[in-house]
């Protein structure tokens, strides 16, 4: 009988978000240069308009050094979010398959950090972009931080179990069995 993570349902749920985001990042990776900028030039703008009310008022030399900075900071955020929640479902996605045997945790670590590896090797046949060790390494902590999310979870959510469990052997129907 099929329990817990290794339901065949969730199996192919978390193998199928995994596969989406990978592709996810695949397609952002293909975007020339300029429509990346694009891209990321529109996050940069609310995030001006939030952190920088006056910033129509301010001197051009000004608002393109804070725009330029801004962006940065966007594009590298987007490289940590995207590789943390590719991280969080390969490690959930590794337990569905495996039953949660050891080395899980690392593992995640290393697909998600040679998936990043081809993802910028990727990027230096695309027009206008560069493949950089930078990134990989952003990728790579983001990967690390999602799937530690992910085994944070496994291990509360298991704990938790455990209790509810033990509490139910304990008093079934919720009534105080007397000894």
């Amino acid at each position: 009988m099929e329990r817990g993570w290794r339901r065949t349902w969730i199996r192919v749920v978390l193998t199928t978000m995994t596969a989406a985001v990978m592709l996810l990042i695949f397609f952002f990776s293909t975007e020339s240069a300029e429509r990346s900028d694009r891209t990321s030039g529109v996050f940069a703008r609310v995030v001006i308009g939030i952190a920088y009310p006056d910033y129509d008022q301010m001197p051009e030399d000004e608002q393109k050094e804070i725009y330029n900075v801004v962006q940065h900071l966007v594009r590298k955020t987007a490289h940590f979010t995207e590789y943390a929640l590719l991280g969080l479902l390969i490690r959930f996605c590794l337990q569905s398959w495996t039953g949660g045997r050891k080395h899980l945790l690392p593992a995640s670590w290393v697909f998600g950090t040679l998936y990043a590896v081809t993802d910028e090797l990727h990027q230096l046949l695309t027009d206008g972009r560069a493949g950089r060790w930078k990134d990989v390494a952003i990728d790579s902590s983001g990967v690390l931080t999602g799937a530690v999310i992910a085994a944070v979870v496994l291990v509360l959510g298991s704990r938790a179990y455990i209790a509810a469990k033990e509490k139910e052997d304990r008093e079934p129907d919720g009534v105080l069995q007397e000894q």
